[in-house]
């Protein structure tokens, strides 16, 4: 059970994400698999630039945003990804991701399944 509105949004902008630091000739790709036997997990995988590690404890925050330089090419406000979290949250699942630099990175978020 889930507010398809909400959970619209978070894939809208998990997509946007991938694709804006990705380049022409990369890749996204979207999976949905079980993640147990009571959740499922919905993820976001690209072949962009990767977040480096050090940024890992910042990323889910209002207003990151990994290069906050004024030289940055990509726009945003650094809201997306914490507002991505509390729908999230509000849903009972969980937001997190892995990453490589220069190999990509996976987002992906876990929610209860009812039945």
């Amino acid at each position: 059970l889930a507010d398809a509105d909400r959970i619209v949004q978070v894939m809208v902008n998990l997509l946007s994400n991938a694709v804006k630091f990705t380049g022409p000739s990369k890749r996204v790709t979207v999976r949905m698999a079980d993640a147990g036997p009571s959740s499922v997990r919905v993820s976001v995988i690209d072949d962009g630039a990767g977040i480096p590690e050090s940024f890992r404890g910042r990323i889910f925050e209002r207003f990151s945003q990994a290069d906050s330089s004024d030289r940055r090419q990509k726009g945003g406000t650094g809201l997306g990804l914490n507002i991505c979290r509390s729908i999230v949250e509000e849903h009972g699942g969980r937001i997190d991701y892995v990453s490589v630099v220069g190999q990509g990175s996976e987002f992906y978020f876990e929610l209860p399944v009812v039945w």
